[in-house]
């Protein structure tokens, strides 16, 4: 765990002057996330809160207070790894249709709670990385009748069960992750993309969005995926309603780099700018408090929407909310008796408790730490998270006064410590409240280190405004 300074009995422990040197330290290196009171960024939107298939086919299987206590939003999911006889289109109409009818039960629970989703054409394929060598895939051969009549199939259960109310339709997932997914090349991808993107819009216009180019990889301008594409959409006018990517990898899978790459090679095309959706984010041991409340901080800094990645396979992946929920006999998809894990609650704080408005922050230099922040009726709450590291980082709060708050005096803060007990499958309850501590600060701004000794536990900090 790390034991941010706000900690009660850390804190008191560490002399004043030990303090202010602590600060003077870490306000010359790159290790320092800002929050900037002064900055209102708008009303929140939740926008981290989505996540990749995690929902039961059995609508009522998971309890409605599990997904609106951490204000479930955004869904993804198309049937992957079903068993026959639902494995997709490749395996005959009937395994189609029955794995159809699991999108739009997802779908279906997806608007009950008034959450967008997206349907995965891969998936409905029956690419969904467990299909047998040899498989066909659009194009294969140069025939492309095949994939004419899946694509009608797709428009028709979208037409039969009326789901036109935010839905958007991801033609392919991951053409550039190897073989997963995909067996053609980039050309064939790319007729492919155009063909499909035609005739969805001949029988939808634009009632249904069209997502792409749902890469692994993210933008660069050395990678011929993206280039190629843009170069195609820029030629043939079939320019995706939301450009989407996956960030589930390394460093440089952020934000904060990516979208001016982006930007720079949609201008080199002569394209405009659209909405980004990141539609998977964080590898698997990311998702814990300290990882999620680092996406958190990078989606709502970019207003960008982003669901969980999904790590599990077969039936575990179509329950457990990617990872957030569990229970006693995992193996049973048909059971319940469902609880939360530490990770949940980082959501359900988000969701419940950071109101009123946003304010802008800055993530540290270094991009490992960062912060999300808002002003309620009646305290600023700060969320804090790590990727994945261990060290010491420092959080400074500026424009004080903005809250009703002198320039200088005594501040009392109150930190909420949430734990990962139990890693994935732990039991976790609301966070640990560790009490208040006062602090001494000067120039309309407090500032106070985090030492981080783990990189699963994060925490949340409050105090009121005037």
């Amino acid at each position: 765990m790390f034991l941010p300074v706000l900690a009660v009995v850390a804190f008191a422990l560490i002399p004043r002057y030990t303090y202010a040197l602590i600060l003077e330290t870490r306000q010359t290196t790159d290790q320092i996330t800002t929050v900037n009171l002064a900055d209102n960024t708008g009303t929140p939107m939740h926008l981290a809160s989505g996540f990749l298939y995690g929902i039961p086919d059995a609508p009522e299987q998971i309890s409605d207070s599990f997904y609106e206590n951490m204000g479930f939003n955004y869904g993804r999911g198309s049937g992957a790894q079903l068993a026959a006889p639902a494995r997709g289109w490749i395996f005959g109409l009937t395994e189609f249709k029955n794995r159809f009818e699991s999108a739009v039960s997802n779908y279906d629970t997806a608007r009950r709670y008034n959450a967008k989703f997206i349907l995965l054409l891969n998936d409905l394929w029956g690419a969904d990385g467990t299909q047998p060598a040899g498989s066909v895939f659009p194009g294969d051969d140069g025939d492309w009748d095949n994939y004419d009549s899946f694509i009608v199939n797709v428009i028709a259960g979208i037409n039969s069960n009326s789901m036109f109310t935010d839905l958007a339709v991801d033609i392919w997932n991951e053409p550039d992750a190897g073989t997963l997914f995909w067996n053609g090349n980039q050309e064939q991808w790319l007729t492919m993309w155009s063909r499909g993107y035609e005739a969805f819009r001949a029988s939808l216009g634009t009632t249904v969005q069209l997502f792409g180019p749902t890469l692994a990889g993210a933008p660069e301008t050395t990678n011929t995926w993206w280039t190629t594409f843009l170069a195609q959409i820029a030629s043939d006018g079939t320019v995706p309603d939301a450009y989407v990517w996956h960030l589930e990898g390394n460093v440089n899978d952020d934000l904060q780099t990516n979208i001016p790459i982006l930007d720079s090679m949609l201008s080199s095309h002569g394209l405009a700018t659209k909405p980004i959706v990141i539609d998977e984010y964080g590898v698997f041991a990311e998702q814990c408090p300290g990882g999620s409340a680092w996406w958190i901080s990078r989606l709502e800094r970019y207003n960008v929407p982003g669901l969980r990645g999904n790590w599990l396979s077969g039936t575990e992946l179509h329950d457990f909310f990617a990872s957030l929920l569990w229970k006693s006999d995992p193996t049973d998809a048909t059971a319940t008796g469902y609880w939360t894990n530490g990770d949940y609650q980082v959501y359900q704080y988000y969701n419940q408790m950071m109101t009123g408005h946003r304010v802008a922050t800055t993530g540290s230099i270094d991009r490992l730490m960062d912060s999300y922040a808002t002003v309620g009726t009646d305290k600023v709450r700060i969320l804090v998270g790590g990727r994945q590291v261990t060290g010491t980082w420092q959080v400074t709060v500026n424009s004080l006064s903005s809250v009703g708050l002198p320039t200088s005096g005594t501040l009392d803060i109150t930190t909420f410590q949430f734990s990962f007990t139990g890693s994935h499958t732990g039991n976790v309850g609301a966070p640990t409240n560790l009490g208040v501590v006062g602090h001494t600060y000067t120039g309309n701004a407090v500032s106070f280190p985090i030492f981080q000794t783990d990189t699963t536990t994060t925490w949340a900090f409050e105090f009121a405004v005037a």
